[in-house]
């Protein structure tokens, strides 16, 4: 039972659903770049960032499982991750591309391309240690929230305690399946929190 609802919170908080997570989580702020878009454009960026972060990876990751060339879709093995995380990158770098020049707030494509770096790093920090995607994802989400927070001096308490207990969950979960080893998995938080907080207190 424990191995179910793990993996189901697996499924749900799955790394290449994070950004439409996150523009969903965007676009209920009350700051500028919110009120930007009217409900229809917010409605095809999403499902934009949708197709491309997360429709055109999976089926890519789905063809290569299908032609051997990985052993799992879960890409449990560190060797299965370099091709599948080769061509994620070029469909987060593709998606930062188009969003800069649809001329959108500019903390839109940030993020897309804050996201692609994190995927670069992670490439290269998986050839010697593989490092969770998972709790990578619920980290940067988390460094969003508070520099969103902080840069424009709203309050985001309630939400943000919402993502650091679905955090744990996730950690939860990927130790439960036996997916990643306790460092793995604090050492993607960490990672994905530092990115992100950089960039919104930074740049």
């Amino acid at each position: 039972m424990e191995n179910k609802i793990a993996r189901i919170i697996s499924y749900i908080f799955h790394p290449l659903l994070m950004p439409v997570y996150t523009f969903i989580v965007l676009y209920n702020t009350k700051t500028f770049f919110a009120s930007s878009l009217t409900m229809e454009g917010k409605m095809i960026v999403l499902c934009f960032i949708f197709i491309a972060t997360f429709v055109f990876p999976a089926i890519l990751t789905y063809f290569l499982f299908r032609k051997k060339l990985i052993t799992s879709l879960h890409l449990e093995k560190k060797e299965d991750r370099t091709v599948p995380f080769l061509f994620t990158i070029i469909f987060y770098y593709g998606s930062y591309y188009m969003l800069k020049n649809a001329g959108l707030p500019a903390i839109y494509w940030l993020i897309m391309l804050a996201s692609t770096l994190m995927i670069i790093m992670a490439l290269f920090i998986n050839l010697k240690f593989k490092i969770s995607i998972h709790t990578m994802a619920m980290g940067a989400l988390t460094g969003i929230l508070i520099g969103i927070s902080i840069r424009f001096g709203i309050n985001l308490l309630l939400p943000l305690l919402l993502i650091i207990l679905m955090s744990g969950l996730v950690g939860f979960s990927r130790l439960s399946l036996n997916a990643h080893r306790p460092n793995e998995v604090y050492f993607g938080y960490l990672m994905g929190l530092g990115c992100m907080l950089a960039l919104l207190t930074l740049v």
